[in-house]
């Protein structure tokens, strides 16, 4: 999921596969979801496992209301064609990538 949200944040090349299905520019709101998704994919991590790693509340509140935001940016945009590829590539992406 982190790498292909990485894709979709541009963050990395998105694959061809990709690039054959999705319709440039992408929504602001979906790079905004991938790009949360990374973001705190390595809060998490830092929580798991770095033990020098602490969080206020406030931190925590704000990583909450990202959630949030993107939750409010999915209900607008997931009927949309790049939400439809994004959520298949969620599903197949290790498919394609052995192509």
């Amino acid at each position: 999921m982190k790498s292909l949200c990485r894709q979709f944040a541009g963050r990395t090349g998105m694959s061809e596969h990709l690039r054959a299905l999705v319709s440039l520019p992408l929504d602001p709101g979906l790079i905004l979801i991938a790009t949360t998704f990374v973001a705190l994919q390595d809060e998490r991590h830092a929580a798991d496992y770095d033990t020098s790693q602490s969080f206020t509340r406030f931190d925590v509140l704000r990583l909450i209301g990202d959630v949030q935001t993107v939750f409010d940016d999915w209900s607008r945009i997931r009927a949309t064609p790049n939400a439809i590829v994004f959520l298949t590539a969620l599903l197949l992406n290790r498919q394609w990538s052995r192509l």
